[in-house]
């Protein structure tokens, strides 16, 4: 296995830890609200940690490959991890009736978690 594909593989969990970090860190925010207003804000940066974990595995999936066959599995994680995001936010904010301002504020603080994992995990 290509030394460049083992350390992205082994990256995506460390950046997925750093989301969940932060989400943990938003949801003890909001417990003062309520535990559904916590639980709400868990919910939202969960989306965002599995849409993270989706969006590695099918990056990853085909090994070591020409660069279109890379490309294209980039292009298709990243479409499969917005529409996780986008189905997911719409099943809970839009169908389950979870509160908006807790989901977004999860969401939010799992992807402030994604850019601080990026720059810290090289």
């Amino acid at each position: 296995m290509s030394t460049q594909l083992a350390h992205g593989r082994s990256l995506v969990p460390k950046i997925a830890l750093a989301e969940m970090v932060l989400t943990l860190i938003a949801a003890v925010g909001f417990v003062p609200a309520g535990a559904h207003q916590a639980l709400a804000a868990s919910l939202g940066g969960l989306l965002v940690v599995v849409g993270t974990l989706i969006f590695g595995w099918r990056t990853f999936a085909a090994g070591v490959g020409s660069a279109g066959t890379a490309l294209a599995s980039l292009l298709v994680g990243k479409a499969m991890q917005w529409i996780w995001l986008a189905l997911g936010l719409f099943l809970v904010i839009g169908v389950w009736h979870w509160p908006v301002v807790p989901v977004v504020s999860g969401v939010v603080a799992a992807q402030v978690g994604f850019w601080i994992g990026t720059g810290f995990f090289r």
